[in-house]
Order: structure tokens, then sequence, then C-alpha cells
């Protein structure tokens, strides 16, 4: 049960970068910009991918997946609801402060939760490398619409 809590906790964080994401899919749609809409759906889809698999080893473990925020993960999204996305430069800064904020709270999940078994730790790490690739993804959008 203990795990299952835990991995709950894992699961929220990747809803709210989800949610998050679906914010920047938005802002992009507005700015017309197909490159950024198209990298953001890859990314989104990384989240979904993450999400079924999270899923999926709490339902091995017996227990039933948190299908929703939990009040900080709300509050997070709220507050980059508040924010405003003028260009794609704005949007791509934001994913990467949010990208990175996710991949700090996942090695510190890993590391508070050192007695997850190595299966597990497998599919976390795998989440916390795909934080490190759409990180670099944004950072090489924005220095390829610098030149």
């Amino acid at each position: 049960m203990e795990k299952t809590n835990e991995l709950n906790k894992f699961l929220s964080y990747i809803h709210m970068g989800n949610t998050i994401y679906r914010i920047y899919y938005k802002e992009a749609k507005k700015l017309n910009n197909k490159k950024l809409t198209d990298l953001i759906v890859e990314i989104q889809e990384k989240f979904k991918t993450h999400e079924e698999t999270i899923s999926g080893l709490i339902q091995k473990l017996h227990g039933k997946p948190n299908e929703s925020l939990t009040f900080v993960g709300t509050m997070g999204v709220y507050k980059e609801k508040l924010k405003s996305f003028p260009n794609a430069f704005a949007i791509c800064k934001s994913a990467i402060q949010a990208t990175h904020m996710g991949m700090i709270s996942s090695l510190k999940f890993l590391d508070n939760n050192k007695e997850l078994s190595i299966e597990i730790k497998r599919h976390i790490i795998k989440v916390i490398d795909d934080y490190g690739n759409i990180i670099n993804k944004s950072k090489e959008f924005i220095l390829q619409t610098c030149q």
C-alpha cells in the first residue's frame, strides 16, 4: 500500500506536467507556430506514455491509479495559466523551467524512496532522462529560432 501511495504521488507530478503542457500547446496555437506546436505534441506524447506506464505499475501493485492533481499541482497549473506568453521564447522558457522543476521533484522522489524495486526505479529514471531530453529539445528550438 505504501508503494502505491508513493507512486500515486509521483504520477501526480506527471499529470501536472501534462496539464501544463496543454497550456503551452494552446498558447503555441494562438501564435500559429507549427514547429512549436509539433514539439509540444511530441512532448505530450512522452508524458502520456509515462502516465500509462506508472499507472500500470500501480495497478500491478493492486492499487488504483490517481487520475487527479494534488492541491499543489492544481496551484502550479493555475500559476502557469496566469502567465503571459507573447512569443515562442516565453513558452519555451517557461517549459524549460517547469520541466526542470519536474526533474528535480523526480530526483528527490527517487532519493526519498530508495526501497522501491529496481523495476520501478528504472521507470522513474526513464522519466528523469526524458525530462532532460525535453529540456534539451526546448533549448534547441530556441537556438534554432535565434539564427
